[in-house]
């Protein structure tokens, strides 16, 4: 997270609908420069639209980053 290049995060979730963005710097502060994207993820992936915990939420990034 903490090479992430660009200001903002952005996700979308074509399951429910969801989208949204989140502040790099606030992540960073909430989770770690550490954490992985796919950490990440999941961790964005818990959405409260979700009704069923075995139904996971299909949120992923808008923004690819090629390296």
């Amino acid at each position: 997270m903490g090479e992430w290049p660009l200001p903002l995060v952005r996700v979308v979730c074509d399951k429910c609908g969801r989208t949204g963005q989140y502040h790099t710097h606030k992540l960073i502060e909430q989770h770690g420069a550490s954490v992985t994207m796919p950490d990440l993820r999941h961790i964005l992936a818990q959405c409260p639209r979700r009704s069923n915990p075995s139904d996971p939420c299909m949120v992923v990034f808008v923004d690819r980053i090629e390296r």
